[in-house]
């Protein structure tokens, strides 16, 4: 296996154990450790946990090694709010069309949470712009752990997603309504996630 090839077979490998909230907030992520696990040299493991830092995934401190973000309920809230702004964006400035199929694509993901990604990825590629994808992407990337938590914190409203893929006009206050709801259970999202 390349260099390449094993940093980038590590990094994915990482990124979903951060999605799917493998590692409790505060974890420390020893690269030697991880590249034992995953049977590969530990540079391509310290190459894909910067890669995880400059995404936000995983936090590098000098002397510390790197750690699963411990986030707090006005970071959360803060987070929240990113996405919402950045869904509008994506909502506001649609050009582009989802392929036949794709929202029923959506709603047939395995887990709630996976739809929630599908669903936000699929508004996003509904803009031309590349940056805003990259965004909404990384975005949901970090709120994933929590997308997790919110099946056993918030009560499922049938419709929510569909209503956020729904081109009409109403579509904007759609996607604020999901997002001030979750702001509002910031702090049950966290507990949850925490398993307290």
């Amino acid at each position: 296996m390349s260099p390449t090839q094993a940093m980038e077979r590590s990094y994915a490998a990482l990124k979903q154990l951060l999605r799917d909230g493998a590692f409790a907030p505060g974890h420390r992520m020893e690269a030697t450790r991880l590249a034992e696990e995953h049977g590969v040299s530990m540079t391509p493991v310290r190459d894909a946990l910067n890669r995880l830092a400059g995404e936000q995934l995983v936090e590098a401190s000098s002397g510390e090694g790197f750690h699963v973000p411990r986030t707090g309920e006005a970071e959360l809230r803060d987070l929240y709010e990113w996405n919402s702004a950045l869904a509008v964006m994506a909502a506001s400035t649609a050009r582009i069309k989802p392929a036949a199929g794709a929202v029923e694509e959506v709603m047939g993901a395995d887990t709630l949470a996976e739809a929630t990604a599908a669903c936000f990825v699929l508004l996003a590629a509904s803009s031309p712009n590349a940056e805003l994808r990259t965004a909404v992407a990384r975005a949901s990337d970090r709120l994933h752990p929590f997308r997790i938590a919110e099946s056993q914190v918030l009560e499922p409203v049938l419709g929510e997603l569909e209503e956020l893929l729904d081109p009409s006009p109403r579509r904007p206050a759609a996607i604020r309504r999901y997002h001030v709801a979750r702001m509002r259970a910031a702090g049950e999202l966290l507990r949850a996630r925490s398993g307290l």
